[in-house]
């Protein structure tokens, strides 16, 4: 996978890619090959008085003509399997930033990236670069045929080109404007709407369901003045690319006719004048997509950057946590965060921990356990589990040592024994079948059993339902260390029994977070109880000298 350009995208010229413009060279070429064969036809038609002679003639017209048509075709699906190609790999890359830790984007943001703006890269690519690769070659031997034919033609036929390259620079700047400003608008109308949806119980609980909609009347109302005050510019821009290619037909014929030239070459002329208009019509399509792409990536790179910032910050700190010792090699676990755990936690097989503090920090601590978010500065946090460490760790690794139940998790779609398997799809199907009916999800008391599809984030489990799911997941495998983050608070009072029964029997070490049920039956049992505090900034490049500038918390990190 190539990393980002300069321009902060992937770059576009290379691998497979570079093969499929070579083609599309080929194929401009190859129609101005096609343009100067008609248009020797056209003359040998023009003079010939044998019979034979024009009815070849002719048919080498007719077939060019289906040949152009026949590189059109392949134009066009190269062009789209270049696109294709592409946003695919863009697309991967803004998921992957998404992945990464760290990240903020609302889903509103995130479906508005993968929707409009990829929709503008494939597009720039496809209909915007692909033209212009084929454009170039094919107007150039146009040009070339004309001179053959008489050099007065081809130098009328370059006004109207530079009629268009002037045109077309003059309207990118505004159009850019106008793309960016619409670009930004439809992102707030995503945010909004993706919100509201989230947000839908609540509004209509308030009784504002009215007001919401009149809000979204008002965004919706910016999005349509944009996106009509941009066509005006893109139909300018369309049109210059129109009037350029029926003025190179009309120039040239009106230069042969008054430059009395034969009648023959300006047919011919003509000819290869209409050739080429398909992709100059094109040329004045490419200014609209290109900035629409540009505004497009004004928005992508900076995503892409980030991403690549904060996996580049995680291996800095990879590289130092892996220089720490443990004092205590025999310790199951090992957890030390700085400035956010009072004292490291050296734990053995059946210790339980209990982590106290404001939701933030215990939500960082877990996601610092796990290596989702990283310690402030220079600071280094050291996580060993089963002897490995986690900053060093293949996500493999990872969800193999540690189990986490998280209440509100949302599930990936897809069946429940899917879900239940999510951390150990290696391991055997049966004992997750074994695993659900311990927790409290029997194959009878779901509406498919345990091939129940699950969508919108768990529906249709209950709440009680989706915890007892999440529990599943992160008991699978019995992880070394299993991590239960306010579960209980979702679970009804049958499972909160049943999550004390698993806690009392579970081998590994458990950390507790905000599972006062839990503790209070677990009491007289010897738990150990860890006070988090500290700063919840997790980006570590947000990071600045002063390290009393304020920054945005982390957004939650969904596991199980």
């Amino acid at each position: 996978m190539s990393g980002p350009d300069a321009g902060g995208l992937p770059p576009l010229f290379t691998g497979v890619r570079r093969a499929w413009l070579a083609v599309l060279v080929v194929l401009g070429l190859g129609q101005a090959a096609i343009g100067m064969a008609m248009a020797w036809a056209m003359i040998r038609l023009q003079e010939s008085v044998d019979p034979s002679t024009s009815r070849w003639a002719l048919l080498t017209m007719v077939l060019a003509a289906f040949a152009v048509g026949a590189l059109r075709v392949n134009e066009r699906v190269v062009a789209e399997r270049l696109g294709q190609h592409y946003v695919r790999e863009v697309r991967r890359e803004l998921l992957r930033s998404v992945l990464t830790p760290g990240d903020s984007s609302s889903l509103g943001i995130t479906v508005a990236r993968t929707t409009n703006d990829l929709t503008s890269v494939r597009n720039w690519v496809a209909q915007g670069v692909a033209p212009m690769v084929v454009a170039v070659p094919l107007i150039a031997g146009v040009l070339v045929a004309l001179t053959l034919l008489d050099w007065r033609l081809a130098a009328v036929a370059l006004v109207p080109l530079a009629l268009l390259a002037a045109g077309l620079m003059f309207w990118a700047r505004e159009a850019y404007a106008k793309s960016r400003a619409l670009r930004r608008t439809r992102g707030a109308m995503a945010s909004r709407i993706a919100e509201t949806v989230t947000a839908s119980d609540a509004i209509l609980a308030a009784g504002g369901g009215h007001r919401e909609l009149r809000n979204l009347d008002e965004v919706s109302a910016r999005v349509a003045d944009r996106a009509v005050d941009r066509a005006g510019t893109l139909g300018l821009i369309r049109a210059t690319g129109v009037v350029a290619s029926t003025l190179v037909g009309m120039l040239v014929a009106a230069v042969g006719t008054l430059g009395h030239v034969d009648a023959a070459v300006i047919v011919a002329a003509m000819a290869i004048a209409a050739i080429a208009a398909p992709p100059i019509m094109d040329l004045g399509r490419v200014v609209e997509f290109r900035q629409s792409f540009l505004a497009a990536r004004a928005v992508l790179a900076p995503t892409l950057q980030h991403a690549a910032l904060r996996r580049a910050a995680r291996v800095e700190h990879r590289d130092r946590s892996s220089e720490l010792t443990v004092p205590d090699t025999d310790a199951l676990v090992h957890i030390q965060l700085p400035e956010l755990l009072e004292r490291a936690v050296i734990a053995r097989g059946g210790n339980r921990y209990v982590l106290q503090g404001d939701p933030a920090a215990t939500e960082l601590a877990v996601n610092r356990i796990l290596g989702l978010a990283l310690p402030p500065g220079h600071l280094t946090d050291h996580v060993r589990i089963a002897g490995l460490n986690i900053a060093e760790a293949e996500s493999r690794e990872t969800r193999e040592l540690v189990g986490v139940a998280r209440a509100g998790t949302a599930f990936e779609r897809g069946r429940l024994l899917r879900a239940a398997r999510y951390r150990r799809p290696d391991l055997d199907a049966d004992a997750a079948r074994d695993l659900l009916y311990r927790v409290g999800l029997p194959d009878s008391s779901l509406p498919e059993g345990h091939r129940t599809q699950l969508r919108r984030g768990g529906s249709p489990l209950t709440v009680d339902q989706r915890a007892r799911l999440s529990l599943a997941r992160a008991l699978y495998g019995e992880p070394e260390l299993l991590i239960l983050d306010r579960i209980e608070n979702d679970l009804s009072s049958s499972g909160k029994d049943m999550l004390v029964d698993l806690v009392c029997e579970y081998p590994g070490v458990v950390l507790l977070i905000g599972c006062e049920h839990v503790c209070a039956a677990l009491d007289p049992e010897p738990v150990s109880v860890m006070h988090v505090d500290g700063d919840v900034r997790t980006d570590p490049t947000d990071w600045a000298e002063d390290e009393d500038a304020s920054r945005p918390a982390a957004s939650p990190h969904r596991a199980g």
